[in-house]
């Protein structure tokens, strides 16, 4: 199982920033579809709105890793494909492993070849395979043979379309395994029992688990049935136990299923955890706002819980006993009044809030980085860590704007930088190699600005405007998908990620507090 790969990010074990790791899960396939984002409601002149709710947000198919997943391997073609089998599979922008990568294939998938393998004496890479944008290596960390039992069995890692590629879940110290046990073999405690108390800033990452078991949604997978295993790149037969899943740390699967009396689910570095041994997360559909002629900064948000509306009544503002939900937005006037010792915003609907319950995005004028070669498509981002918000430009034009959670404890560096990479998905932990004391699995949509900081989903809580990372910059899994679709470089069908280096223009971030 070594050959799995976890990539970078975002955490912070003790000292408040992202670490990558060389191997782990299988990423998930580039070749889904890749539909438009979701966005708020568009309603012209509408002065604020609700905690943004699932009939406003993408709504996902039932069970997309039901009785008809997995899909079929894509079509060979002419020159056929060639499928990555460990970390590491970059594309070169020449056949030349020396020059630095434009991207990369992620473990386990595939891409199509657009001509036949060749030699070309450069670098260590004793074959190139050319591919949609550059060269890859056709060395032992790639195959072209599609039947190997590795990319066969990595089928079960297709993401599903959408902002949520995964199912994901809540470890409660269950093992992962290669292969389904019989009753004797299974000794792992996995049922209720005391548990750690979540500390210092991992509290919160439970807070969007459900209690309610787990539920099969389909057979066992075709790999495992009559006694198979789960396949590894070097074609090695593995022991029962491939790891423990410490408490705290999360997983992503795909496929749930019944065997021997009790529920597993497939996690995307193919082996199976018994289902009682997790929690399921539930998914957030808090998203921010699309900005438009009839709805512009500045704009206010309802920071963590409801916030009371105040009216003004003979020169005071009085207290209503209406008030705004939590994660709820509303436009303001820019007019502002001061009353025992608090200030207060006027908003368009003709009531207040007050301040220090707000987060407020408002306009900023273009950083000279962007001004410099300016043009009114240029896009920018704009994080405010104080007050926990996002917006995005395209020139002097807000176009959408967030509430995001920054790191705790001033983690989160201020700064000016540019997008560096994008990964569809990305398992974030500090430790090197394969991690086993704590991690995330497949974390949707990051891209880096500083390494090993980055903007990315976060599906395991939605207190978006609240510090609560180990550094980067959280946002809820439809906003994560709005932002990595917008941004430049633009990514590469198949491809599993893109550096900003070698692949033209990238997106300013100007981060403040």
């Amino acid at each position: 199982m070594g050959s799995l790969k976890f990539s970078l990010c975002a955490l912070a074990l003790g000292i408040g920033a992202c670490s990558p790791s060389s191997s782990g899960a299988p990423s998930a396939p580039s070749h889904a579809e890749h539909p438009s984002a979701p966005v708020a409601a568009r309603s012209a002149g509408k002065a604020s709105g609700p905690a943004p709710s699932s009939e406003q947000a993408e709504v996902p198919a039932p069970d997309p890793f039901g009785a008809d997943y997995p899909p079929p391997l894509p079509s060979a073609g002419e020159f056929g494909r060639v499928a990555s089998r460990t970390w590491g599979s970059w594309i070169h922008p020449r056949p030349d492993s020396r020059t630095l990568p434009l991207g990369g294939i992620r473990v386990g998938d595939s891409i199509a070849a657009t001509g036949p393998a060749f030699s070309s004496g450069l670098g260590k890479c004793q074959k190139y395979v050319p591919v949609a944008g550059g060269f890859a290596c056709a060395d032992r960390r790639n195959t072209t043979d599609m039947s190997d039992p590795f990319v066969q069995a990595s089928r079960w890692t297709e993401p599903a379309t959408g902002a949520f590629p995964y199912e994901y879940a809540f470890s409660l110290g269950a093992p992962m395994l290669t292969r389904i046990p019989t009753d004797k073999e299974f000794r792992w405690e996995t049922g209720p029992r005391d548990y750690p108390k979540l500390r210092g800033w991992s509290v919160g990452h439970d807070e969007l688990t459900e209690k309610e078991p787990i539920q099969p949604n389909g057979p066992i997978p075709d790999f495992l049935q009559d006694g198979g295993y789960a396949p590894n790149a070097w074609g090695r037969k593995p022991g029962l136990l491939f790891k423990k899943v410490p408490f705290g740390s999360m997983i992503a699967y795909t496929r749930a299923f019944e065997a021997n009396g009790q529920v597993w689910v497939l996690s995307t570095n193919l082996t199976i955890v018994p289902a009682k041994g997790l929690l399921r997360f539930r998914r957030s559909q808090f998203h921010g706002l699309e900005l438009d002629s009839g709805r512009q900064l500045p704009i206010a948000w309802a920071r963590k819980r409801a916030r009371s509306k105040y009216r003004l009544e003979a020169d005071e503002l009085i207290k209503t006993s209406e008030s705004w939900a939590p994660r709820s937005w509303m436009q303001l006037t820019g007019a502002s009044r001061k009353q025992d010792g608090r200030r207060y915003l006027e908003t368009r609907d003709g009531f207040y809030i007050a301040e220090d319950e707000a987060a407020v995005a408002e306009r900023r004028k273009v950083p000279w980085e962007v001004q410099r070669d300016f043009s009114p498509q240029n896009k920018w981002i704009h994080i405010r860590v104080n007050r926990g918000t996002l917006t995005l430009y395209e020139g002097e034009r807000a176009v959408f704007t967030t509430l995001m959670s920054p790191g705790k404890e001033g983690a989160t560096p201020y700064g000016r930088y540019w997008i560096k990479s994008k990964e569809q998905v990305s398992t974030m932990t500090t430790e090197m190699g394969e991690p086993r004391k704590f991690w995330i699995a497949d974390v949707p949509w990051t891209q880096y600005f500083k390494r090993p900081y980055a903007i990315h989903a976060a599906y395991w809580h939605e207190d978006f405007g609240e510090r609560k990372s180990g550094g980067c910059v959280n946002l809820s899994p439809i906003d994560a998908r709005r932002v990595f679709d917008w941004t430049v470089p633009p990514f590469v069908e198949e491809w599993g990620m893109v550096q900003g280096r070698g692949m033209g223009k990238s997106t300013f971030v100007l981060v403040e507090g």
